[in-house]
């Protein structure tokens, strides 16, 4: 089967002018490089980023003529000649301005390779390609060596660290990561973007200097400024689109996605590709539209940041289809032309407006989420906090030979059960419930007899702790959902003061109780050991004093205990409040423990909540 294009490529016909066109733009291309050699040199003190930069374009264009002159060789032509017509240094210096700094030189010269072999070569050398060869290398060292394309250099054996070239990640990434709204999550400004003070590929440079070269190439005729400004101009009209939509700023935004990337470069040194673009004016208009939606379809919607190169790709496959669509003269008909220009930008413009809405509902709905998580999780918090405090609901009416009468509350706030519990070290000896005049029939009254009326759940709450010994650590975590919920969780709070009473040292002095305690701080197996002093007639924590603090971190714990500078800031203000005057009972409850040393803080606040339960 022979497939026949029905095009005819624009190729250079005239040996002179097809020279005088490349050596143009040849030197339109080492201005950019040298710009780029002395943006590197000016900017860092190490020299290490220039000669970096100058190896990356050393290897490609020595790459570029070698594969050249091995293919005139092998087809027994003229090498010299081979290469004098082939303009393999073109093509390489483009591909090497697409890289970014600390790309590895063995990644340079295998996207060299391909971009003179299978770019150009394989299609039958200069004219006859059907993609720009420059961006065949690109893609495809892309996509198989991705993580390799650095914006900085990796730091050579021996060396401390890396030689950062930028301080972030590249704009058009960075813009990527706020769903391409800016504001606080996009740092660079629009002064950045112009100079090239960011990282990004070398052919980024400044943004200027390429838009002069471009302009004087135009000048000389080197290739058609339709495209380059139907690109750009289209760009701007769909940033523009968009920053409406999305409520962005209508004048800096446009000129920022115009300045991410590599779109002006690609506008001036890739788009325009005689040999890959449409061949009619219109045909360039249409094509320039085209790149400009197809890159803000990739940058908006793509996982893929930067659409630029993929977008040159694309259309280098259309352009026969535009040229079959537009054939004769095109200087008649013009109110046609302009409406199929018109046509194609609202069309795009419309598309560009209902990604707009689509990512603004995005992140409504995002933030919705995330309202929702955050009340619950206030919300748990909260519950958390209440069962804390709730964990030394508990009051010691009477200490006993072997444990303590404890008065706890159940159902009824108003008629507190009483109840006994007796300890021997790590085990607890026994449980009674002495009193429960609150707890309501065939509920928490059945639960505390352990009557057959009770529910299988109260009955086996009652079998194992309040029939036998059990050790105190069997009580932690103890489901009280037993159909008595209220009376089983009065039961535990009594049986864990018990246990907190039988853990404590206490010294009575008339209203003052002072409690040596011990409880775990950010080291388990180096418990805080803390001596803390109450005053039970004004209800009142008047000292608390570290007798052991060996287990909290540099910096962190162990800094929020002696409260110095060190500490944050809330670690500091935690110290103010709670160590370093008195406070009331009631300034305990709700106390955030968020302080950089949270185990730290949560430690010492159930210590002093032991204490308070303790004396009540």
């Amino acid at each position: 089967m022979k497939i026949t294009l029905q095009r005819t490529s624009p190729n250079y016909r005239q040996k002179l002018s097809t020279h005088r066109i490349m050596r143009d733009l040849t030197i339109g291309l080492l201005v950019i490089v040298a710009y780029s050699l002395y943006n590197l040199y000016y900017n860092y003190t190490s020299n290490e980023p220039l000669i970096t930069a100058a190896l990356i374009y050393g290897v490609s264009i020595v790459v570029g003529l070698v594969t050249e002159a091995v293919w005139g060789l092998v087809h027994k032509t003229n090498v010299l000649e081979q290469i004098k017509n082939g303009f393999p240094w073109v093509t390489s210096i483009i591909f090497a301005l697409t890289l970014p700094i600390g790309t590895p030189l063995y990644v340079v010269a295998i996207g060299s390779f391909i971009s003179i072999f299978l770019g150009k070569l394989v299609f039958g050398g200069f004219g006859q390609n059907i993609f720009n060869p420059a961006l065949v290398g690109r893609v495809i060292v892309h996509l198989s060596f991705g993580d390799k394309l650095l914006p900085y250099i990796e730091a050579m054996k021996g060396a401390s660290g890396a030689i950062d070239i930028t301080t972030s990640a590249t704009p058009a990434a960075m813009l990527a990561g706020t769903n391409w709204m800016g504001g606080d999550g996009f740092s660079y400004t629009l002064t950045d973007l112009l100079l090239g003070n960011h990282g990004g590929t070398l052919g980024e440079t400044c943004i200027w200097l390429i838009l002069l070269v471009g302009i004087v190439l135009v000048v000389r005729r080197v290739f058609d400024a339709r495209i380059p400004v139907a690109y750009l101009g289209t760009i701007l009209v769909l940033s523009e689109v968009f920053a409406l939509v999305c409520g962005l700023d209508p004048v800096t935004y446009p000129l920022t996605q115009l300045c991410l990337g590599g779109v002006v470069f690609g506008a001036v040194f890739m788009a325009t590709d005689p040999v890959t673009s449409p061949t009619s004016p219109l045909g360039k208009i249409v094509y320039g539209i085209c790149l400009g939606f197809l890159t803000m379809i990739i940058r908006l919607k793509a996982n893929y940041p930067e659409g630029v190169l993929f977008s040159i790709l694309i259309m280098n496959m259309l352009t026969p289809l535009i040229d079959s669509f537009i054939l004769g003269r095109t200087n008649t008909r013009m109110a046609k032309q302009w409406l199929t220009v018109g046509l194609s930008l609202a069309i795009a413009g419309g598309c560009v407006a209902g990604i707009g809405n689509g990512i603004q509902s995005d992140i409504a709905a995002a933030e919705a989420k995330a309202a929702e998580e955050a009340k619950k999780k206030e919300e748990a918090e909260k519950k958390k906090a209440e069962e804390e405090a709730n964990a030394f609901n508990f009051k010691v009416l009477e200490e006993i030979d072997g444990g303590y009468i404890m008065e706890t509350t159940g159902y009824s706030s108003d008629k507190p059960m009483k109840i006994e519990v007796k300890i021997s070290g790590d085990t607890v000896k026994s449980v009674k419930v002495l009193e429960a005049p609150g707890e309501t029939e065939y509920y928490g009254a059945e639960l505390v007899k352990g009557t057959d009326k009770a529910s299988t759940e109260a009955k086996a709450f009652y079998d194992k702790f309040l029939t036998g010994e059990f050790k105190t650590s069997d009580i932690d975590g103890v489901d009280t959902a037993t159909g008595a919920t209220m009376t089983t969780k009065g039961i535990v709070n009594a049986i864990k003061g018990a246990i907190v009473m039988s853990q404590i040292e206490r010294e009575v002095k008339g209203d003052t109780y002072v409690y040596t305690i011990s409880e775990a701080g950010y080291s388990a197996d180096k418990p805080m050991k803390m001596k803390i002093t109450v005053d039970k007639a004004k209800e009142t924590v008047t000292k608390i004093e570290f007798l052991d603090a060996s287990g909290e971190t540099e910096y962190y714990g162990a800094e929020l205990v002696k409260g110095t500078d060190k500490a944050s800031d809330k670690a500091k203000a935690f110290y103010d409040k709670y160590l370093a005057q008195p406070f009331q009972y009631a300034d305990i409850d709700g106390v955030d423990t968020s302080t950089g040393a949270t185990m730290t803080t949560k430690g010492i606040v159930t210590a002093i909540r032991k204490a308070i339960a303790a004396t009540k």
